[in-house]
């Protein structure tokens, strides 16, 4: 009996509650989410929005989108996420109850974070499979079963640290993060060799896209970190100091990886990054770093997958968690495998449409009305609803029916501004446990 009480307190598996808030004296040094956030950015799409922007923009004004993009409101957004994670200690899909609700927490923001972070996971996973095939030679677009059994075998590797937990996926950063900067210079040696700097510099596609639209664009690529960077905050120490720090690990490596992403595509022409990196005489190494990269923005999503799931099952113990992540890991190898990666675009606008407005009201009622105090309230809270709709529908139209400015950052907006509206009518006119003593006037 007492081997197997000692073995469940070393058991990693554990010590990662899936609900219940991380204990101050777990808290880690800021650090360790910077740098698991820093791994978060070595992600394919990031490559890929790269260079798609290179296909309209030469490098000034990529720099200035990314600027706009990345240090303005992508910064913001984490900092705020961030800090309610540190606050509380709980995971986002948990920290929704007080403002959705318990029941709308676990049937929508719950299972939206699941289905987003495992489409994420699917879309990256496929890739990986087409980089590992293309360093063994492998024709991925046309060997379709030797695709697969690579691909499975790669998406098992990226899923165990996350299945483990958050004390495994903070080494796999240590060494994976370090591995990415060499692909950053890597490609940037290999583009200077093989397309040369003046026709980089001098590069000046006619616009296909707006301003506006890329920054959208990069936006989309990282706005799901607005609703679960708590996921990984709730271990750090509750100050606005560290919290405003931490997302440094998403921009300072996200700001280079985009430019790299575009200073390999010019003149190749093509987003697909395992063509372009074909195109340029990538070694081996390069895919495998590449793969490497990759493990550490997958460990999030994948993390972040299994404590969705977690909440919506009520499922509270580190066991727990780690049995949903894995039988999250193989839906979606099922998904990669089905072809998730041809509707890459469309998904990314998806993210951007839902997470804002989540978000939106998970801050408003945080920082606006409960005063930064948590309390789990039982129910399903309508007002909520009407606020994540109203802006779902606002995005969409400035999206797709008349694409004009910020379409991720207006539905936060609307987000914010109808649930405080919202839940003031409320207080008034049918006052309830939402609108209750915590509900500041």
């Amino acid at each position: 009996m007492k081997n197997e009480v000692n073995t469940e307190k070393t058991s990693m598996l554990g010590k990662d509650p899936a609900l219940t808030p991380i204990p101050e004296k777990d808290r880690q040094h800021w650090i360790t989410p910077t740098m698991i956030f820093g791994g978060l950015e070595f992600t394919i799409p990031v490559l890929m929005v790269g260079a798609s922007l290179s296909a309209s923009f030469g490098l000034g004004k990529i720099f200035l989108i990314l600027i706009i993009a990345l240090f303005v409101f992508q910064w913001l957004g984490n900092a705020l996420q961030g800090y309610i994670g540190a606050k509380t200690g709980l995971p986002s899909s948990v920290i929704a109850k007080t403002s959705f609700g318990t029941v709308q927490a676990k049937l929508i923001v719950g299972l939206t974070i699941f289905i987003v972070s495992l489409g994420w996971w699917a879309l990256q996973t496929a890739v990986a499979g087409n980089a590992i095939a293309a360093m063994f030679g492998i024709d991925y677009k046309h060997d379709w079963l030797a695709w697969a059994i690579v691909t499975t075998v790669a998406g098992l590797l990226f899923a165990a640290p996350s299945i483990i937990g958050y004390g495994s996926m903070k080494w796999t950063d240590y060494l994976a993060v370090p591995s990415g900067l060499l692909l950053i210079v890597g490609g940037i040696y290999l583009a200077l060799k093989n397309t040369g700097w003046q026709t980089i510099a001098s590069w000046s596609p006619e616009p296909s896209m707006t301003i506006m639209a890329a920054i959208s664009l990069v936006i989309g690529v990282n706005v799901s970190q607005w609703v679960i960077a708590s996921d990984y905050t709730r271990y750090a120490k509750p100050t606005w100091k560290d919290n405003f720090i931490i997302p440094s690990g998403i921009v300072l490596i996200g700001f280079p990886l985009f430019i790299v992403g575009a200073i390999m595509s010019v003149g190749v022409g093509d987003p697909d990054i395992v063509n372009v990196m074909m195109n340029l005489g990538f070694p081996v190494w390069g895919f495998l770093i590449l793969w490497l990269a990759t493990w550490t923005s997958q460990l999030v999503n994948n993390y972040s997958m299994g404590l969705a799931l977690a909440n919506v099952l009520n499922v509270t113990s580190g066991k727990g968690r780690a049995l949903l992540t894995f039988i999250g890991t193989i839906i979606a190898i099922i998904i990669a495998l089905m072809g998730i990666l041809d509707y890459f675009t469309d998904f990314l606008y998806l993210t951007a449409l839902l997470y804002p407005a989540i978000a939106g009201v998970m801050f408003a009622d945080f920082f606006l009305i409960r005063k930064r105090q948590w309390v789990e309230i039982k129910g399903w809270n309508w007002m909520a609803t009407i606020a994540v709709v109203a802006a779902v529908m606002i995005g969409y139209y400035f999206q797709y029916v008349n694409p004009m400015g910020l379409p991720a950052v207006l539905s936060l907006f609307v987000s914010i501004v109808v649930y405080l509206i919202a839940m003031k009518v409320k207080k008034q006119v049918a006052p309830d446990q939402f609108t209750g003593n915590n509900l500041s006037d």
